[in-house]
């Protein structure tokens, strides 16, 4: 059987059952698969049009695999012939290239940078001291996930990697009494600043569960959960179900709940192989608290129908979004292509206007790689802007080291690794872009922020890059520009920048 291999995957034509399949293969853990059944194919009008891989399409298919790897090989007649990080620019408005328009509903439930203004108090305070507060977490609790996604930003993994109760705990409590004890004694006055801006010492103040494709299989979740809601912590939750052995009442402490859309022949749970016949909680359905919401990733296994079901099923669980993107995974050039692929889409379908301004509960979250022009300056120290404020916690390595690193962000698993279709590492690799790890977290806040790795040579790809300009921005402001920012009064989550 005819193989292609990378550092990470083993890739190869399956045929079970009858059908046929290309699976990518995680070369260090085989029993994490990503299974694709089906292409892009670009038709007259240049649309991408969903196609079953047959006899009759697979040497081609597999064929553009080869020549531009398991993500942008799929998509059939699209891919440029060179892969260069220039080939296509995307304008502040982005009219000229993806119908798109930025709202605020993209603002409110995506991380676009505005919402760091309301905590600039922090970034005053690295301006003078080069300390850094970090006020946003995210938790990888496991990495058990039965789901094979073709666009797994984490195959690589090992579903052995789990953290203890104890753990979690610890990992908080650093974050949050000990940080807030540590700047009450050592920066005063730009704590009183912060109490006065956003209500509460300079500490962690919004703390996201994920893991897997469901941390709430994790088995101290809900006794976590009860600990967490005793804190005064804005809580979210990542999650592609919701398991019937967990109470739902537990899902009460949470301010929003964002559950994945996975492709439908790749999860083992919908019924149907349908994702709008799972049972979604009345505890998150009927909660007017809560932000529930839904997340959907564009590529080949998708087709109008599904994008119809998702408009339909947000109405009817009270969603009150549908956020969608393209695959990560994706080198820029194609992952523009796909962007302005379902922006012509969502158009057709009646879910935006000319303009891209959603008319429905589906808006299209305009996320890609970068290039070196954009990038700029913006990493002259060598420092990752997200540092600064956020940590990631991936358990990766944890069974082995019984510990496990710090991420400045969740998305280096599918940074492109450069011109010429090399793979996304689809895996937290801590030798590459880890900080600390999970018992030095307070490193993070009580020593000044240092450079653990340079992004100018290992983020080139960066999806967050935007965050980092205004980063900078806020570090270098003045007294008066602070005073003169405009915080939309709107704005919501504003805990999650």
């Amino acid at each position: 059987m005819e193989r292609i291999t990378s550092d990470n995957l083993n890739v190869f034509i399956s045929y079970d059952a009858g059908e046929l399949s290309i699976i990518a293969e995680s070369k260090l853990n085989p029993k994490n698969r990503a299974i694709h059944r089906h292409f892009f194919e670009k038709n007259q009008d240049g649309h991408f049009q969903k196609k079953k891989i047959q006899p009759s399409n697979i040497d081609q298919v597999f064929k553009n695999v080869k020549e531009f790897g398991i993500s942008a090989g799929l998509y059939l007649n699209s891919a440029p012939k060179k892969r260069c990080p220039e080939r296509l620019t995307i304008t502040e408005d982005h009219h000229a290239t993806v119908r798109h328009s930025k709202t605020q509903s993209e603002t409110n439930f995506t991380s676009t940078g505005e919402k760091l203004h309301y905590h600039w108090p922090i970034f005053q305070k690295y301006r003078d001291t080069g300390f850094a507060s970090i006020i946003r977490a995210t938790m990888t609790l496991h990495q058990v996930c039965a789901s094979k996604c073709s666009f797994c930003s984490t195959i690589n993994r090992s579903r052995k990697d789990a953290i203890s109760l104890n753990e979690a705990k610890r990992f908080v409590t650093d974050l949050y009494d000990h940080q807030a004890s540590f700047n009450k004694k050592n920066f005063p006055s730009y704590n009183r600043l912060y109490s006065e801006v956003s209500g509460s010492d300079i500490r962690l103040k919004g703390l996201i569960l994920s893991g897997g494709g469901q941390p709430n299989l994790w088995p101290h979740f809900s006794e976590f959960v009860e600990w967490l809601s005793q804190k005064d912590i804005e809580l979210g939750l990542i999650t592609n179900g919701f398991p019937k052995h967990v109470d739902e009442r537990i899902y009460r402490h949470f301010r929003w709940i964002r559950l994945s859309i996975t492709p439908e022949d790749a999860s083992p749970f919908y019924p149907n192989q349908q994702f709008d016949l799972q049972s979604i909680p009345r505890s998150i359905s009927s909660n007017e608290h809560q932000t529930f919401g839904l997340s959907y990733v564009y590529g080949p296994w998708t087709d109008d129908d599904i994008m119809m079901r998702l408009n339909v099923a947000a109405s009817a669980w009270n969603a009150s979004y549908v956020r969608v993107l393209t695959d990560c995974n994706l080198d820029r050039a194609a992952q523009i292509s796909a962007h302005q692929d379902l922006g012509e889409r969502l158009f057709r379908l009646g879910f935006v206007d000319k303009l891209g301004n959603p008319l429905a509960k589906i808006f299209h979250q305009l996320k890609f790689h970068t290039n070196e022009r954009e990038i700029g300056d913006v990493w002259a120290d060598k420092i990752c802007g997200l540092q600064l404020y956020n940590t990631f916690w991936d358990t990766t390595g944890h069974e082995t080291n019984k510990k496990s690193f710090c991420f400045p962000c969740d998305s280096v698993t599918v940074l492109e690794e450069g011109v010429g279709g090399a793979s996304s590492e689809r895996r937290f690799n801590s030798d590459k872009w880890g900080t600390v790890d999970n018992t030095q977290v307070r490193q993070l806040y009580e020593t000044r922020a240092k450079s653990f790795f340079d992004p100018n040579e290992h983020c080139k790809g960066c999806l967050f890059v935007k965050n980092n300009k205004i980063v900078k921005s806020l570090s270098k402001a003045s007294d008066k520009d602070y005073e003169r920012l405009n915080l939309h009064p709107s704005l919501d989550h504003v805990n999650f920048p």
